[in-house]
């Protein structure tokens, strides 16, 4: 076996590899043109042609078609381009970018450690070759360098394209995730407002349908409301898609008196409302209109007794009714206000005691609004 003739000159890290843009492998294969420099100064013969030609012909076939290998055809492409490289080293070229092109492919090795001994294998029999057959050191020692510094580089290049990839996966989740939030935000507005408005729609035109022979003038007030009500549904659905959409207790409360005065229930109040943080007064807002709209639907109840007071630093609003008690597994809408209270560490009860009681608590301290 012969000694290379030069020392190879200093190189860039190539990197075959597939995280880079499509016409990266054709550029990197301009360091094929530092190959031949040795002949500049030995010529070669006919011999050392040919064999030259055939194993970077080999090389081309190999980088190419695996340039966006992975796996196990990574680690063949890595142990082939070694292996032209100490194959070419009688040939009289700079068989050393042979080596560098293998320690490149090398560094995209997963996972990292497998990467590293890749690249200690390139790198060690280069070692011994040149300390046990007492080459020149400038006819190995530059190779080796190259070999574990770009080698290194490339697996630095790699853990940054694998950070890289989880980053966009975890934007891409967080997105997914802020997205379905969103529609099921709209879908619980959209549940509240139509569950409610529809309901009292309904109450009261079945009352305006009762009034309309025996008192025309009520009933055409009770018309009148029912556009109002739709009107101001209409103006809270398009808020609620917009994500603008918010709810006082004081205009909650009104509405509640209505509908339930349409219904032929009768509310009585126990206690003053409290002034509350607008994030909690949205929330108990929300509940209120929830126990409201289930009170005329479900409850079958004459009469309903409204409490909402501040003690141990939270609200609690309390809704009973003296109806049929509450039986069945919980709806949609009660699920939405579990989950508007759970935003801002409130609670919500249900439970029958002659007729039904709802029962929501919200800390003062919850400041989001829901």
């Amino acid at each position: 076996m012969s000694q290379p003739d030069a020392p190879p000159a200093p190189l860039p890290a190539p990197r075959p590899h597939g995280g880079q843009p499509p016409w990266a492998k054709w550029l990197y294969l301009a360091y094929l043109l530092l190959y031949p420099l040795p002949w500049l100064r030995a010529r070669p013969d006919a011999v050392d042609l040919l064999a030259s030609a055939a194993g970077i012909a080999v090389f081309l076939w190999i980088y190419i078609t695996g340039f966006e290998a992975g796996g196990r055809r990574r680690l063949f492409d890595v142990a082939a381009i070694t292996a032209i490289g100490w194959l070419l080293l009688p040939f009289g070229g700079m068989w050393g970018v042979f080596l560098i092109y293998a320690a490149a492919a090398a560094g995209f090795i997963e996972p990292a450690r497998r990467a590293v001994v890749a690249i200690a294998l390139i790198a060690a029999p280069l070692l011994l070759a040149g300390l046990m057959l007492r080459w020149p050191l400038w006819a190995w020692a530059p190779i080796a360098f190259f070999v574990v510094v770009i080698g290194l580089s490339s697996r630095y290049s790699a853990a940054i394209e694998g950070k890289n990839r989880e980053l966009m996966a975890s934007r891409d989740e967080a997105r997914r995730l802020a997205a379905l939030a969103e529609r099921e935000r709209i879908a619980r507005d959209l549940h509240d407002l139509l569950g409610h408005t529809l309901t009292v729609v309904a109450v009261k035109a079945d009352l305006a349908g009762r009034l309309v022979d025996r008192d025309p003038a009520r009933a055409r007030a009770e018309i009148e409301e029912i556009q109002s009500t739709a009107r101001a549904a209409l103006a809270d659905v398009r808020a609620a898609v917009t994500g603008m959409r918010s709810a006082t207790f004081a205009s909650e409360l009104a509405d509640a008196r209505r509908a339930l005065a349409a219904a032929g229930i009768d509310l009585e109040i126990d206690g003053q409302p409290q002034v509350l943080p607008p994030g909690v007064e949205s929330v108990l807002a929300f509940a209120l209109r929830e126990g409201v709209t289930n009170v005329i639907r479900h409850a079958g109840a004459r009469a309903c007794t409204l409490r909402l007071d501040v003690a141990g630093g939270e609200a609690r609003l309390e809704l009973r009714d003296d109806g049929r008690g509450f039986a069945g597994a919980e709806g949609n809408g009660l699920a939405g206000l579990r989950e508007r209270l759970a935003a801002v560490n409130g609670t919500l009860s249900l439970a029958p005691e002659d007729g039904t009681v709802l029962r929501a608590t919200v800390p003062l301290g919850a400041g989001a609004a829901a």
